[in-house]
């Protein structure tokens, strides 16, 4: 009589081993299969960590190109807003925020004033009240220079954190690259400049460029 025990065990045996035959076929497949990366492959595919800093540095010179190509009068623009001041912006810019646009401009003038936070100019040809004023401190419009181009989306960056900080990052640039490099401005100096100026940030009759230069003007 055959030990119906005896068979149970060799049954295990047998699936058992079977099973482990299947388990050592897939693995092999699975192995035969996967592609394995080299150091700097791995490197490679790790999402990187966003510097707001570095990405300014990277495109601040493209929209310095960019503004100094587009720019308009700055005489001509004042005639294009008091002509059509609901349509001249959305036709002349890019959007700069709700009710806001971004123009490339540029404009020569007399230096009336000075202080820590703008040099004001007389613009030949302006409307009379008008306030011509190139931002030199704070006063500097980041937000202005990242939207000019129209390129860059909030969806680019990875949070509105980000979004802001590299406009804080192209106002720290334009200090270094054109503030700082200017050397001392007086009254009754002729000056040029060729920067942005954003629709509906100030009364009416006040023009505030964020420049990408500046000059002395002959």
């Amino acid at each position: 009589m055959i030990d119906t025990r005896t068979r149970s065990t060799r049954n295990t045996v047998i699936k058992r081993s079977a099973a482990v035959g299947a388990i050592v076929i897939l693995l092999s497949l699975m192995v035969a299969n996967t592609r394995f990366l080299s150091a700097d492959e791995a490197v490679a595919v790790i999402p990187t960590t966003f510097v707001a800093a570095d990405f300014a540095a990277e495109h601040y010179d493209g929209i310095v190109d960019a503004v100094t190509e587009n720019a308009m009068p700055l005489t001509e623009l004042a005639a294009e807003l008091a002509a059509a001041p609901e349509t001249a912006g959305e036709r002349l810019g890019t959007v700069a925020g709700t009710d806001k646009y971004a123009i490339s401009v540029d404009a020569t003038g007399t230096v009336t004033a000075i202080d820590d936070r703008f040099i004001t100019l007389l613009v030949d040809g302006m409307p009379d009240g008008s306030d011509v004023r190139i931002a030199i401190g704070q006063a500097i419009n980041g937000t202005a220079l990242r939207d000019v181009t129209g390129t860059v989306k909030f969806s680019d960056f990875p949070g509105q954190t980000d979004y802001q900080q590299v406009a804080n990052e192209y106002r720290t640039l334009t200090v270094a690259r054109v503030v700082d490099k200017l050397g001392p401005v007086t009254i009754g100096q002729r000056l040029s400049s060729t920067g942005v100026f954003v629709t509906n940030s100030g009364p009416a009759a006040t023009f505030m460029l964020t420049p990408v230069s500046i000059e002395v003007a002959s």
